[in-house]
């Protein structure tokens, strides 16, 4: 089994008890003591998530986080941590692309967890599709099939990704509208299927399956 890895960018190295946590948890652990060296250590190491300080010695760890999301290389999920508890200092680190901001102090355990969900969500993104390998890119509205891209619109998007979301599952028209539209009330069942004939025709019919008289799922072997 492939244990997840985290990257922990701490440029004082003075306390080493969330290393060991996470070691002891079965993470494999990088630790780097200067953030400016961070893009040059995702050329070697591929973490699976980042924990940034957003105080850091030579920079801004808001500006950074920015610029890696930025980057079509990096595919790690990146948690903020800082010691700022104002509002701006939130919403500037969600805007950055950050996928997690948590202020400090926080119990070891709690900051364990937040990982775990994020980890949680990269397990079900890449669930196995077989030979249909399947990722669906939210921040940029992104599809990949085998490599191949795709950029859908937002409705078709985002039943995809409510498809993708549970995947065997079979999602009735109902289910799909309330889930979709605000004023699912005026959306007609043939609507959706529309929008999935649409998509089939985009990605591929094989993926989706319907089930006759109920809805739809996404098929994973």
């Amino acid at each position: 089994m492939v244990k997840n890895s985290v990257l922990i960018v701490q440029e004082s190295r003075d306390d080493k008890s969330l290393s060991d946590l996470l070691i002891s948890e079965g993470f494999t652990v990088f630790l780097l003591d200067k953030a400016d060296k961070l893009e040059l250590q995702l050329q070697d190491k591929k973490p699976d998530l980042i924990l940034l300080p957003v105080d850091l010695k030579n920079g801004n760890g808001i500006d950074l986080c920015h610029q890696l999301k930025q980057s079509e290389e990096n595919k790690s999920f990146i948690i903020l941590l800082s010691k700022r508890k104002e509002d701006f200092s939130l919403i500037a680190g969600l805007d950055s692309g950050a996928d997690d901001f948590i202020v400090q102090p926080v119990q070891e355990r709690v900051l364990l967890s937040r990982i775990k969900a994020l980890l949680k969500r990269k397990k079900i993104s890449e669930a196995d599709w077989g030979d249909q390998a399947l990722i669906i890119d939210k921040d940029r509205y992104l599809i990949i099939k085998q490599g191949k891209e795709f950029y859908l619109p937002k409705k078709e998007f985002e039943i995809l990704s409510l498809l993708y979301s549970k995947p065997n599952k079979v999602f009735s028209r109902e289910e799909i509208k309330n889930a979709i539209w605000d004023n699912f009330e005026k959306v007609r069942g043939r609507t959706v299927d529309v929008h999935i004939r649409k998509i089939r025709e985009k990605i591929g019919d094989e993926l989706i399956s319907t089930v006759k008289g109920v809805g739809y799922r996404l098929e994973v072997n």
